[in-house]
């Protein structure tokens, strides 16, 4: 813990020394200085910089991002202001367990926002544990495996009313390369998608966002449900479908002191891989659970936030939340309940976007984790 520490207050002092010395450079240099977009005036630009994070799934991880963002919008039509930013991301990266990956996201929006279209292309090399099925797993079940992952993903929207999108998305994920742990549950061949295959699937998408700002929301809302259908007829290995439902709120108390809710519900039915289980914890929701300790069929949780600014570029975050994964809602009860509370650390990178570097540290039940991200929980 002292350690993460001293790793995060270093990170700050690196990014405020480039902040200063970005104010030297060239005009060309500013467009891909990172510190020095302001994209709330630029029509385009380019973001280049590096990335260190900690998650205890992947411990340490460096690598490197690239975003292009533009604006299709038209200020000789007056459509510039009315056309949020659209961006294409890049991002590669390596961890302290040997996980290696290869990530690109895109999120366009056409002039007036009239249509979006959003993906991703991703690869990775993933070794990681597995703790088995249920909200009762205990650590002395842990295996280790590890695998490949080919994955894309293609959505199209249309803007049918003010903020609200509805539209189709097609996902195609190929697992392979499994190394599994020898007598191991895994090895057993119970476990749906033990030696992975193909996954292809069609779904409909439906998103209300009246956000501020994307990146962190001081007013607003997000509402998305979405629901998809994989299935052997669209030339997959696995049959089963999913709901997913998202609320997010944020309300501005006081200036720059924010309120934040996020609750969630992932279902699925049919014979989902245990690699697409609702799972508990991560660095978004019920921080302090590792995102691989708890996986079954369905997942529901909420959480929130509470977030205020300190000096200078310094914030501060408490949070505390409840959820927990199961299979029957018979399973959800108040002495396997996973409860999560923490607080956190804020550095804004970029004040003018509210880019913040992140430090939290969360406490669940028997679990504790601490997180070094980019970008907030929600």
């Amino acid at each position: 813990m002292k350690h993460a520490i001293y790793i995060f207050l270093l990170l700050v002092l690196v990014l405020s020394s480039g902040k200063i010395c970005a104010q030297n450079q060239n005009k060309f240099w500013r467009k891909f200085n990172f510190l020095e977009a302001d994209t709330v005036h630029k029509k385009e630009g380019i973001f280049l910089f590096s990335l260190l994070y900690y998650t205890p799934d992947t411990r340490f991880a460096a690598g490197a991002v690239g975003v292009y963002y533009f604006n299709t919008g038209s200020k000789e039509r007056g459509t510039y202001e009315t056309t949020r930013l659209s961006y294409v991301k890049l991002l590669a990266d390596y961890t302290q367990n040997r996980q290696f990956d290869a990530w690109s996201s895109w999120n366009i929006f056409t002039e007036e926002e009239k249509f979006l279209f959003k993906g991703e292309a991703r690869y990775r090399n993933f070794p990681d544990r597995y703790y088995g099925v249920g909200n009762t797993t205990q650590n002395d079940q842990m295996e280790r495996y590890s695998f490949d992952l080919v994955h894309w993903k293609i959505l199209a929207m249309k803007q049918v009313a003010n903020k609200l999108f509805v539209g189709l998305d097609y996902q195609f994920a190929y697992e392979y390369n499994f190394d599994l742990t020898p007598g191991g549950e895994l090895e057993s061949g119970e476990i749906v998608g033990y030696k992975g295959g193909f996954g292809s699937g069609l779904g409909a998408v439906l998103t209300y966002d009246t956000r501020d700002n994307v990146v962190n929301a001081y007013s607003g809302q997000l509402f998305e449900i979405s629901s998809y259908l994989f299935d052997n007829r669209f030339g997959g290995d696995f049959d089963y479908g999913n709901v997913n439902v998202t609320y997010n709120r944020y309300r501005e108390i006081k200036k720059d002191h924010v309120i934040a809710l996020n609750s969630v519900l992932f279902m699925n039915w049919g014979g989902v891989p245990f690699l697409d289980m609702a799972r508990v914890g991560g660095d978004d929701i019920l921080r302090g659970y590792a995102r691989n300790r708890f996986r079954d069929h369905h997942f529901m949780g909420a959480q929130v936030e509470y977030r205020f600014p300190v000096w200078w570029r310094f914030g501060m975050v408490v949070f505390g939340g409840v959820g927990d994964v199961f299979r029957q809602p018979s399973d959800l009860s108040l002495r396997t309940l996973k409860y999560s509370f923490g607080a956190g650390i804020r550095f804004a990178i970029n004040p003018k976007e509210r880019l913040n570097l992140r430090f939290d540290y969360g406490i669940g039940r028997k679990s504790n984790a601490f997180y070094i991200m980019l970008t907030e929980a929600f």
